[in-house]
């Protein structure tokens, strides 16, 4: 079979753009691995800093708080998931901060409990809710002893104050 000149010439130059075209995809992926090895240190040197994630949780549960007591169970829908967010992405970074696994201990200390204040809100049970919420508390308190960090303790008053730090150095307040 005898192909004419004008279909060589098609064919040779669709050879040759295309691989000019696995030319230039070889030479954007060489420059994607090496722009990721420029920066990969960078991982090393700013790690994740793990105040920055316990501040959002405490400002996250201070408006949760503020929401259920104000009986806004639309804005307490959401800062609990916001919440809830932020505790799931801790946990897939599975940091372990001076030889403690803090990703670990974030499914049964923070999402778990944050269950029962999302079906308080659900229901629209303010009493639920308090009391659910009073359990994230104790338990974001008792990872903090298990984390080696006793001193930092949080608490929910009775009143329709938010949530807070506690600076005492007494125990129980």
């Amino acid at each position: 079979m005898h192909l004419p000149k004008w279909a060589v010439g098609i064919g040779s130059l669709l050879i040759v753009a295309g691989g000019y075209g696995l030319y230039a995809l070889h030479r954007e992926n060489q420059s994607l691995y090496q722009e990721v090895e420029r920066v990969s240190h960078l991982i090393q040197e700013r790690p994740v800093e793990l105040a920055t994630f316990m501040a959002s949780y405490e400002r996250f549960l201070t408006k949760l708080h503020q929401a259920g007591a104000a009986e806004n169970w639309p804005l307490a829908a959401f800062y609990h998931e916001e919440l809830e967010e932020t505790a799931e992405q801790l946990e897939r970074l599975a940091i372990l901060d001076d030889g403690i696994p803090v990703s670990a201990m974030m499914r049964p200390n923070l999402i778990e409990p944050l269950e029962a204040v999302e079906r308080a809100i659900q229901a629209k049970d303010a009493a639920s809710f308090h009391k659910a919420l009073q359990e994230v508390v104790v338990r974001c308190n008792g990872c903090h002893v298990a984390a080696g960090k006793p001193y930092i303790r949080f608490s929910i008053p009775t009143t329709d104050q938010p949530p807070r730090q506690l600076f005492s150095k007494k125990a129980d307040i």
